[in-house]
């Protein structure tokens, strides 16, 4: 029965067998990060491990630049991109690629010094700042709409050239600019910024300006190579199952629908 996801049945092909490779971006924390150990870690980590024990799959993750990596599964460089990305129109992932069922949602935010949170609530007066946005985000997408012209755009990519591609890029972001300097804000999903909040803040930030994105809500989807025969029909069924416990980092049940360890 497909709701019980067999372990017996014949489920998918991969560009590996028994292999599941998956391309991310370790930048998106709690979604995909790298953990002290400088190891990928993170809920889309976990969900796609879980996913590929499911079906006594090895996996392997591949570290990418966030810009684009919805075209990875279907050049052939992995199997699924994941990595919080948003379905949209704007973003081709060409013919040989297909786009999952939705799994989660967030709001867009940004982390800010808890002093300056009345300033970056008022959006629409809002000027003179800096908003650090990962390029080709959904960040970059909404800071481009809401605060052009306005504030100064800046890419982590060009402010973590000289950084040590193991240590944590947003850690350093908010260590070195929106703790360390005036004015500046990091736009990402509120559930990164809650996230690096708790991790970082101590009290000293705030999420300010909390908003769904201007084209409506925003989802995160999986990118699947189309060459996989039976790949995507197994992973929206997985997703069907267990998007519900996907922020506890743990598969649900698949008859009770209660999240629990592996």
């Amino acid at each position: 029965m497909e709701g019980k996801l067999m372990k017996d049945e014949i489920a998918f092909t991969t560009l590996t067998p028994g292999l599941l490779t998956v391309c991310t971006y370790g930048g998106f924390a709690p979604v995909c990060y790298k953990n002290d150990s400088g190891k990928l870690d993170g809920l889309d980590i976990s969900f796609l491990a879980s996913f590929a024990k499911n079906w006594n799959l090895d996996i392997k993750f591949i570290e990418q630049p966030f810009d684009n990596i919805w075209q990875r599964p279907g050049e052939n460089e992995c199997d699924i991109a994941a990595a919080g990305i948003q379905q949209r129109a704007d973003r081709k992932i060409g013919d040989d690629a297909c786009w999952s069922d939705s799994y989660f949602n967030v709001q867009r935010s940004l982390l800010v010094r808890a002093a300056d949170k009345p300033t970056f609530d008022d959006y629409i007066n809002l000027k003179g700042k800096k908003i650090i946005v990962t390029k080709g985000s959904t960040a970059d997408i909404d800071a481009n709409k809401r605060y052009k012209n306005k504030c100064e755009i800046l890419y982590v990519s060009e402010l973590v050239i000289d950084l040590d591609p193991k240590l944590d890029v947003q850690k350093y972001i908010v260590e070195e600019f929106i703790l360390g300097k005036e004015g500046y804000a990091f736009g990402e999903g509120n559930v990164s910024n809650q996230y690096l909040n708790a991790q970082y803040g101590h009290g000293r930030l705030a999420l300010a300006d909390v908003h769904h994105i201007s084209d409506g809500l925003e989802t995160f989807n999986f990118v699947t190579r189309k060459a996989n025969t039976g790949l995507l029909e197994k992973l929206n069924a997985y997703i069907k199952l267990n998007k519900d416990c996907y922020s506890t980092g743990k598969p649900c049940h698949p008859t009770d629908k209660q999240c629990h360890p592996d």
